[in-house]
This record gives structure tokens, sequence and C-alpha cells, in this order.
């Protein structure tokens, strides 16, 4: 009997160096070392486990206060099968800590997150600070959120991409419809073509500030609307007429008040802008 309680003390305590109190037959708290330590190479051979465990009169009391504070020790690490029997505090211990675990900032404000360098999208405070609020709510880690947040911008970019490349097509098939008709109303192509550039003159000359200067910015705005977007057809035949008289030097027969339109190169601020 002796010998199965010696062995079964080994194999299970015989790592364990301080117990708490248990209960059975405690003794006086120290003092002479109990002779049945002799029978325990973990207590014999290791003077403060044998201190520890001294107060203790027999293996038997040994041995159940040693099974008890095993019980402690081990007790916030043993899940139980039903998991429905977890506290609120250990539940919310464990999560504490999976969180911890797993990256999980302790409040909103505490995830670091940038969009791609490159990226299209943008993402204002607002937006960025509903996001963060969203992830911690759901748990989610900061390396994951980062991910999301990159898929997001991603995909936003792809989808714009594709919006704007639609969107020019559209544009450069209406140019090209545009083109058709106004070279029909011109008598042909190579009169079309110079029509509109007396037409981008025209409108160039009427690029001007407060002072009745040219000004060369408000002209590249406009001219970079006018080659992208073209100007509706509408708008060609009004201005065909104005135009082609501002060519020829003279004022339009109806509608008057443009006088003489002159071409970039007599504007030195609008030299080298007229294309």
């Amino acid at each position: 009997m002796l010998f199965r309680v010696k062995e079964l003390f080994r194999r299970r305590f015989g790592n364990i160096h301080f117990f708490a109190d248990g209960d059975g037959d405690g003794g006086g708290g120290g003092g002479e070392t109990p002779e049945w330590h002799s029978d325990f190479p973990c207590l014999a051979d290791n003077p403060e486990a044998s201190k520890a465990m001294s107060k203790y009169k027999t293996a038997d009391a040994g041995m159940s206060a040693a099974y008890e504070a095993q019980k402690k020790i081990g007790l916030p690490f043993w899940l139980p099968d039903d998991h429905s029997k977890l506290t609120d505090d250990q539940k919310n211990e464990i999560r504490a800590n999976v969180a911890k675990m797993e990256g999980l900032p302790e409040t909103a404000d505490g995830y670091v997150l940038k969009v791609k360098e490159g990226s299209k999208t943008t993402v204002d405070d607002l937006g960025m600070a509903e996001f963060k609020v969203f992830c911690k709510e759901n748990r989610v880690s900061n390396e994951t959120a980062q991910k999301l947040l990159d898929f997001q911008t991603g995909f936003t970019d792809r989808v714009s991409a594709a919006f704007m490349a639609d969107e020019a097509q559209k544009i450069k098939d209406r140019n090209v419809e545009i083109s058709k008709q106004f070279s029909i109303d011109c008598g042909g192509e190579a009169q079309q073509v110079l029509r509109r550039e007396q037409i981008k003159t025209l409108l160039q000359s009427m690029c001007k500030d407060a002072d009745d200067k040219p000004d060369p910015k408000m002209w590249e705005d406009f001219e970079k609307q006018y080659d992208e977007k073209g100007v509706d057809l509408v708008l060609l035949r009004a201005l065909s007429k104005p135009a082609l008289a501002a060519a020829e030097g003279g004022t339009p027969a109806a509608g008057g008040g443009y006088g003489s339109a002159k071409p970039a190169s007599d504007y030195a601020e609008m030299r080298g802008k007229d294309k």
C-alpha cells in the first residue's frame, strides 16, 4: 500500500514544489522533517518541497493537500465539457486573453490602419472611424482589419477603373458621332477639322481674367475639357459662324459682340498653349 501511495505521489505531484493549505491531517507549520519524506525522492532530494510539505504528518495528508492544490492551480485552465457552466468572469477572462493573443486592440482608437499607397480610393476620417468601431465590435484583429481595408479599397479601385474606362469609351463613341454629323454640316472632314480649330481659337480668345487679360490657366482647364469630352453638336453649330467670321477678321453677321478673335500666338501669355 505504501509503495502505491509513493508511486502515485511521484507520478502526479513530483514536479510540485509548493502547495496550498488543504484538508487533512495538518501539522504545525514547519519544524523537523517528517519521517515519511524519506520515502519520496521528490521530497527527500528537494529541501524546498520538503519544507513546504513538513506541516503534514503523514503521506496521506500530504497527498490530499497536494491534490487540492493542483486542482486550484489548474482550475483556470481547465474548461468544462459543458461551456455553459463557465461564469461570466471566466468568459470575460478567456475573451480578454484570446483578444490579446490575436492582437485585438483594447479600443477602436487602438487600430493602426492605412490606405494602401497608390490606391485611388480615399477614406475620410468619418469612414475610417466607423470602420474601426465595426472591427472592434466584431472582434477583428488589427492585422485582419488592414487586410479587409486593402481588399475593399482594391475592389473599389477596380470598379472605378472599369467605370471610368466605360465612360471614356462612351465619350469617344459620342465624339465620333458628333464629328461625323458636324463634318456633314461643314462640307467634309477636312473642313470640319479646320472649323473646330477656328472654334477653339475663338474660345481661347475669351479666356480672360477680370482685367480683360489672357488667362492661360483658364484656357488650360477649358482645353482639357474640350479635348477629353468634346463639345456638344449644338454648341459646335452655334459657334461655327462666329468662329469662321473671327478667323476671317470680321464680325459675326448675327448676334454681334464677339469682335475679332485673335489666335493664341498673338498673346504672349498664351503663346505655346494652342495645340
